[in-house]
């Protein structure tokens, strides 16, 4: 193992281990909290209460409400240690973590309240410094500021660069005050976030004795923020991420009508925002989803961002696994420039791994086009190449003859009448009843495990659909593939041939919803459906559709943009004896 493997495994290991910690103390102080009937910010602010006496003993107490019963107890004294043994930044995200934990899950839900960990924050507030952002000059804006996990690592950033240009304790709060900006929808949170900026300050709050009361507003961003549009030099935001209500839709698409249509999600109005807010040639690094990158509600985002933005930088963190507290999703880390607004047809962007410590892979740079497609961006280096030479592909499922369908059948909703095996079929003596494929009928060996008997999960064999939905029957030759996979699989694209067999003795199937089904359009595609599910198992393919799905599901958007071999030269390939993997890589990449 080389020396910086050696140094990478060991943060991994410390982060393991302050992970492990923190769930046993905060178990602990759940169980206690709801025997003693508290809030999650009674719990929190004497948590803080204990941590400052420690740590920060000349600080005003903080706004937030705080037991002095509980001050007392050793569980909670225990927390409030093990903050204090963190870095100042690591104890900053445990503690607004945990408040976000303590809260209900549909006040977090509501709120998305997942907070970016230092290692994160710190990476793109470099990466920011090193495309131009002047700490000492410069008005920072947080939109979304949670527990202050941008704003506390800033006004560090901006007191160092102001003391080295000799400014004094005073002049340095004072600036602070004015330049660096933050905004939640939670009270909570704001107050958290001021006074961790107090303790951020501590020196200066101390020499000085003066307690400033910091640019920190309770309220919607989206709502509060039309005096500073086009006015911030700097935006650093982890919006909430969540699907909008109808309600939210029509309330919002006045002031956002770029991203309103179809079914926006709440960070794309964030997204929106944070280039709204930036004067023509400001910056601002987001973290967010990756799935702005290809999916189809994504597609006028995308488009916004193009005509307005030049993209300096796009890195992914594909392991999703303790990055935020309690949720799997996998990480975009964008930055990005305002420009004045025009369309361009393309933009180079610079594409980076990046790993839960910050660390930067760089990859290369990639091209995104303005056209509201996918835009694939490599996962590892050897996608470069794979991208550079797929665009030149005209072909899609399409031109191969099949179209994409989604399974209509959705099991927890659908009011139709299901039987859950051929014997049950068989007494009801009913018309009109279908096979239905699930997606665990799908085997990851390509095979399809449907029979008539009963399934042992309890998922229902048969529907019975009325005279007027034969619509949804399935009656051509077709692949099914499962809508529902994880980078971790080993493929993306899981898939199976319905054998002709069920469709003669059927009379065709229905798909459940979580199956995508590739269904034959055209008498002679230019596969046969074993071909496709073959050329879709393959290596080739399935680092290209990596490349274009940024989200665990297989989406048909995604599908049919899918980049596939020229269907003459795969088989030419085939007939040459090459094994379909062999023959798909040599057709899409040119290799001869």
């Amino acid at each position: 193992m080389t020396l910086a493997a050696h140094k990478i495994a060991q943060r991994e290991s410390n982060v393991s281990k302050d992970y492990r910690l923190f769930q046993r103390l905060f178990r602990t102080i759940g169980v206690l909290r709801l025997q003693r009937h508290l809030s999650a910010e009674t719990m929190v602010g004497t948590i803080l209460a204990i941590w400052c006496k420690s740590s920060f003993p000349n600080l005003p107490s903080s706004k937030l409400r705080k037991s002095k019963v509980l001050m007392r107890n050793k569980q909670v004294q225990a927390f409030a240690q093990m903050l204090a043994q963190q870095s100042f930044l690591e104890a900053t995200y445990w503690l607004s973590s945990t408040y976000a934990l303590l809260c209900s899950d549909k006040h977090r839900e509501s709120l998305a309240m997942y907070f970016t960990p230092p290692s994160l924050t710190t990476r793109l507030i470099e990466d920011l410094k090193d495309n131009g952002a002047k700490f000492d000059s410069q008005i920072f804006c947080d939109p979304a500021c949670g527990g202050a996990a941008f704003l506390a690592p800033l006004a560090l950033k901006i007191s160092q660069a102001l003391k080295d240009r000799g400014a004094s304790p005073k002049r340095v709060l004072n600036h602070i005050k004015t330049h660096l900006l933050g905004i939640d929808a939670d009270p909570t949170l704001c107050a958290l976030s001021r006074h961790f900026l107090l303790m951020t300050l501590y020196a200066e709050v101390i020499v000085t004795r003066h307690v400033p009361r910091f640019s920190i507003r309770c309220g919607n961003s989206l709502s509060l923020t039309n005096s500073i549009l086009g006015r911030v030099d700097v935006v650093v935001c982890n919006p909430p991420y969540r699907k909008l209500k109808a309600h939210e839709v029509h309330r919002y698409k006045n002031a956002f009508p770029e991203v309103t249509r179809l079914q926006p999600n709440l960070y794309s109005l964030f997204m929106c925002l944070c280039v709204k807010l930036l004067r023509v040639g400001g910056t601002a690094a987001l973290v967010t989803p990756t799935s702005y990158l290809s999916g189809q509600y994504f597609s006028e985002l995308r488009t916004f961002m193009m005509n307005n933005v030049d993209i300096l930088s796009l890195g992914t963190l594909s392991d999703r696994n303790r990055v935020f507290i309690n949720v799997q999703q996998e990480t975009a880390l964008t930055i990005i420039r305002r420009r004045k607004q025009y369309s361009l047809p393309q933009i180079r962007a610079s594409i980076s791994l990046v790993s839960k410590d910050g660390t930067y892979k760089k990859v290369g740079k990639c091209v995104l086009l303005n056209s509201g497609s996918a835009w694939p961006v490599p996962r590892c280096k050897g996608d470069i190449e794979l991208l550079k030479c797929a665009t030149k592909s005209k072909y899609r499922l399409q031109d191969y003859g099949y179209r994409v369908r989604i399974g209509a059948f959705v099991w927890n909703r659908d009011k139709r009448e299901t039987y859950s095996s051929l014997g049950q079929v068989w007494d009801a003596q009913a018309n009109n009843i279908f096979p239905l494929i699930w997606s665990s009928d799908i085997g990851r060996d390509g095979s399809l495990r449907f029979t008539g008997r009963q399934k042992k999960n309890g998922e229902a064999r048969f529907v019975e659909l009325a005279n007027d939905e034969r619509n949804i029957v399935i009656q051509n030759q077709s692949v099914v593939l499962q809508r529902v996979t994880s980078k971790e699989q080993p493929k993306r694209l899981v898939a199976a041939v319905v054998p002709r067999k069920l469709l003669t003795r059927f009379d065709g199937y229905i798909g459940e919803n979580h199956t995508v089904i590739l269904e034959q359009e055209v008498r002679s595609p230019k596969l046969t459906p074993r071909q496709l599910a073959n050329l879709l198992g393959t290596p080739v393919i399935d680092r290209y559709f990596r490349c274009i799905s940024g989200s665990t599901n297989v989406s048909a958007f995604e599908l049919s943009q899918l980049v596939l071999p020229d269907p003459t030269e795969l088989k030419r390939y085939l007939d040459k004896g090459h094994s379909m993997a062999e023959a798909a890589k040599r057709a899409l990449l040119g290799v001869q």
